[in-house]
């Protein structure tokens, strides 16, 4: 092996062979007596051959061809080493891409203007869009355009070529979409200058983009949304009257009914005594579940009034225990509190807290047959959020429950069978009061063991 390889290999080697472009250095009779891994992978050439086996070199010498492929040229760029020897460089020809063919693919209409306001360029799209022909661009000015002078348009065009950036605008029509198409179109319109050498403004290109799609999608979700509070309209105007039109007899038959027990319960035999109690509870269940699906929809459709005030948690607590103390001594059940004495002042919506401490003490005692109930409160260490929970000795609630707990009408155990009654909107309207005043709930259950039920309130600081 002469010197000149000698050093290559000592010298250039690692560049050489790391060449991301086929590389080799030929003889004075144009022999392949090295190439790089490149090219033994992209050509598979071999050591000794004639170069000519494999490529057919154009008679500029400036690019080559590889024998048996079409589109395969190469830039070939040959570095004379010494008089034996040389390096050939094959770099991938790549043709040069046309602008213009590159700015007709793009989906928007583009025209350019030069300072004098005559069109200069346009894409296809633009021609698409407009409705028209490129012979009616011979002749049109866009400072003689009546449509954008009475606009206003032209005047901010204007000021483009004045200097001014970009320029944003939506419902641009002009002569030409008036010649064309006849009527106006959805576009989102920018205008930019192009600036020469001594950054004077030289052109103003100005660029459509249809967006009637999205246009038309918006008058549908308008449409929608004005039928949806049409509807919503309907629905309370329903419900006013309707919470009007049974609540008012409802109350007459529940108090007449309890006037009635009470007036005869002495005077008639137990059998129909039981019957009359019998009666008293079936309406009294109705107008609670007539009350609560009147309570879920007036704060679905946003018709809630959130009075958020400062109130006390423990009397809150007590007004609330009181309504269950016959429930609690019926069934024997133990009730503790332990409230944080520190931290009983909260802020909340009164109504709210009632409802939301109701429904849980309600839960509580209705599923816990033996043991106690446990309501609790602490805050956390920046003493700005209180957390209050009622724990039960009750019956718990499955895992696999757990994710639909909240939601309206679930029960964990379907049909007229099921050991306890209710509708299943205690949990959903709990969880619906917490959202109205900013608070979230939790809940920590094992089946057979009992259930933790814990609710956030702001802490009230005088």
């Amino acid at each position: 092996m002469s010197k000149l390889l000698i050093d290559f290999n000592k010298f250039f080697s690692n560049y050489f062979n790391t060449l991301k472009y086929p590389a080799f250095i030929l003889d004075s009779e144009d022999k392949i007596i090295h190439a790089n891994k490149t090219a033994v992978d992209k050509f598979n050439t071999k050591l000794g051959e004639y170069f000519n086996n494999y490529f057919t070199l154009d008679g500029d010498k400036k690019t080559i061809k590889v024998i048996g492929k079409e589109s395969s040229d190469y830039i070939v760029k040959n570095y004379s080493l010494n008089d034996k020897y040389s390096l050939i460089i094959l770099e991938q020809f790549e043709q040069n891409l046309d602008l213009s063919d590159i700015i007709d693919k793009i989906p928007v209409g583009l025209i350019i203007f030069n300072k004098e306001g005559f069109p200069v360029y346009h894409n296809r799209e633009f021609e698409n869009l407009w409705g028209i022909g490129s012979e009616l661009l011979n002749g049109y000015n866009l400072f003689e355009d009546d449509r954008l002078k009475s606009t206003g348009v032209l005047n901010k065009i204007k000021e483009i070529f004045e200097g001014k950036s970009y320029l944003f605008l939506e419902g641009y029509y002009d002569k030409l979409l008036e010649k064309g198409k006849g009527y106006k179109i959805w576009v989102e319109t920018t205008i930019f200058p192009i600036y020469n050498e001594d950054e004077k403004v030289e052109y103003v290109v100005i660029i459509h983009k249809d967006i009637s799609e999205v246009k038309l999608a918006e008058e549908e979700i308008k449409i929608a949304k004005d039928s949806e509070m049409e509807a919503n309209r309907l629905k309370n105007a329903f419900l006013q009257n309707i919470s009007h039109e049974i609540r008012t007899p409802m109350n007459s038959i529940i108090g007449f009914g309890e006037l009635i027990v009470d007036t005869v319960k002495n005077k008639i035999a137990s059998e129909e005594s039981y019957m009359l109690t019998n009666f008293m509870v079936g309406i009294k269940r109705l107008n609670r579940t007539l009350n609560q699906i009147l309570e879920l929809t007036q704060i679905d459709t946003g018709n809630y009034e959130v009075n958020i005030q400062p109130l006390n948690l423990k009397e809150e607590i007590e007004e609330a225990v009181n309504s269950f103390r016959h429930e609690l001594a019926e069934k024997k059940l133990e009730l503790y509190i332990n409230l944080d004495e520190k931290h009983l002042n909260i802020l909340a919506d009164k109504a709210a807290l009632n409802r939301i401490l109701n429904n849980l003490i309600e839960n509580a005692i209705k599923f816990t047959n033996k043991g106690y109930i446990k309501i609790e409160s602490y805050s956390n260490i920046n003493e700005t959020i209180l957390f209050c929970s009622i724990k039960d000795t009750g019956i718990g609630i499955s895992e696999e429950y757990l994710n639909h707990i909240f939601e309206p009408f679930s029960q964990e155990e379907d049909g007229f069978n099921r050991p306890y009654e209710g509708n299943g909107l205690g949990l959903a309207l709990t969880k619906r009061y917490l959202d109205i005043i900013n608070s979230s709930i939790t809940v920590d259950s094992v089946k057979g063991v009992g259930s933790t039920f814990t609710f956030t309130l702001p802490i009230f600081k005088s």
